[in-house]
């Protein structure tokens, strides 16, 4: 039978491995929580949890809450999302591999004991003690490297703003968000895109510059201040906004390659030949 692998996350990254892997004829299951906010929410599974399910580049996604139809529905080869934030599914599904693509910047309780190979993306986990391997999602030229031993670079910094940070729009106060403009939609700077409803009142979520609206929070939304509500791309053509980026194609490419060295078996003779 094929290989279950088991993601935790169900953004953009989350999305853009189980492609990688469902095209690569794994089975794959997604865990997600019971309210995501994603804002690239055409290149994002996570959808699925509000609508039953969500097509990312024509692979359809469905969230399903029995676990015994889940588990008929990997067998027929479908892409797969349940509701378990915790991951604690692992004991009913037995996953061979276990990818952890929440990207929060911490370990958020991902062990290697939850499969036989486990793998996380971004800073935060220090591979060899928390997981197997972990995946760079830092851009430049670490971008999409694995290691095998310690923390990626990123770790070993003061954790620098994403060279895309001037794209995302940051809610102001905390409130119900209101959506006003749809992903894809050509946007002017300082138009309003969203209103955050707080107390009583109404704050304006204008767009920072001229662009592509390529990313935007549910429409009802609860938003606490500083949380990411949209993304605002000054280049992005409106096609793009709905296909995976090149970064997460790179970061899906690397996590497919790292699961067929452990397959091979190459694993055990690398970190034999690590340092102590």
């Amino acid at each position: 039978m094929k290989r279950l692998v088991m993601i935790r996350g169900g953004g953009e990254m989350a999305t853009g491995v189980a492609l990688a892997l469902h095209t690569a004829g794994f089975r794959v299951l997604l865990l997600e929580r019971s309210e995501p906010s994603a804002t690239r929410r055409e290149v994002s599974f996570s959808d699925a949890v509000y609508d039953k399910e969500k097509t990312v580049e024509r692979v359809k996604c469905v969230c399903l809450k029995d676990r015994k139809e889940a588990a008929k529905r990997l067998k027929a080869g479908d892409v797969v999302m349940i509701v378990d934030p915790a991951a604690q599914s692992v004991e009913d599904f037995h996953p061979q591999v276990f990818v952890d693509a929440v990207l929060a910047h911490r370990n958020l309780g991902t062990t290697k004991k939850m499969a036989e190979h486990t793998i996380a993306l971004g800073p935060g986990f220090c591979a060899g003690r928390d997981v197997d391997t972990v995946i760079d999602t830092t851009r430049g030229h670490n971008m999409g490297r694995i290691v095998h031993e310690g923390f990626t670079r990123r770790d070993d910094e003061e954790l620098a703003p994403d060279e895309t940070i001037e794209h995302i729009v940051f809610a102001s106060a905390a409130g119900r968000f209101e959506a006003l403009r749809s992903i894809s939609f050509l946007v002017r700077k300082g138009e309003v895109i969203g209103h955050i409803h707080a107390g009583g009142g109404t704050v304006d979520v204008t767009a920072p510059f001229d662009g592509v609206l390529r990313g935007i929070l549910r429409d009802g939304t609860t938003v606490y201040e500083g949380k990411k509500v949209a993304d605002v791309h000054p280049e992005m053509t409106q096609g793009e906004c709905f296909t995976i980026s090149d970064k997460v194609r790179c970061i899906g490419g690397s996590v497919l390659t790292d699961i067929m060295h452990w397959e091979s078996g190459h694993h055990k003779r690398l970190r034999a030949l690590l340092p102590m």
